[in-house]
């Protein structure tokens, strides 16, 4: 247990009050000297405690202890579910049959996964990664996402691939 409060001097001066308290309730007879030592020492403590601003009672538990095993199991299970997730976006991107596609879906879905389709955002490079430009039908749709190709994923709200995506540039010349 430790004691917020240790140093030599409050135990001395703790120590010295509970030996005159004690030797006060012990001895057949009141002697103010003994007395006074007892009562002056508590008093002391009492003054040195508030001025260091603590308490002589025991700290709070900050919790508890970090678990080393712990900790690298933590690191191995989450990138062995990174590893997972890349191999399935891999699968989903290759993926032909309509089924296994749905599948990948929904399952990504019950793990946090999300693809990213940027159609209609406008394009940002932190977010977007351009595969290619088209001519804008009119001077608002510049800057526009016209259509994903490839689509991006999100796992827990974090990017884990940038959308490739065909962007408005410009205006069509009549």
């Amino acid at each position: 247990m430790t004691i917020r409060l240790g140093g030599p001097l409050v135990g001395a001066l703790v120590g010295l009050a509970a030996a005159g308290l004690g030797a006060v309730f012990i001895a057949d007879e009141l002697d103010w000297r003994l007395l006074a030592v007892a009562c002056g020492s508590v008093l002391v403590a009492a003054v040195v405690t508030v001025v260091c601003g603590r308490s002589l009672t025991p700290a709070p538990a900050a919790g508890p202890l970090p678990d080393p095993a712990a900790d690298a199991a933590l690191a191995q299970t989450t990138a062995d579910r990174a590893a997972l997730v890349d191999a399935c976006v891999w699968m989903r991107d290759r993926a032909t049959s309509p089924a296994l596609a749905s599948h990948l879906d929904q399952t990504f879905q019950k793990v946090g996964v999300a693809a990213v389709d940027a159609t209609g955002q406008r394009f940002d490079p932190a977010v977007h990664e351009a595969g290619a430009t088209v001519a804008a039908p009119g001077p608002a749709e510049d800057g526009i996402i016209a259509g994903t190709q490839t689509p991006g994923y999100t796992d827990r709200g974090r990017l884990l691939r940038h959308p490739i995506v065909t962007v408005y540039r410009g205006q069509v010349r009549a």
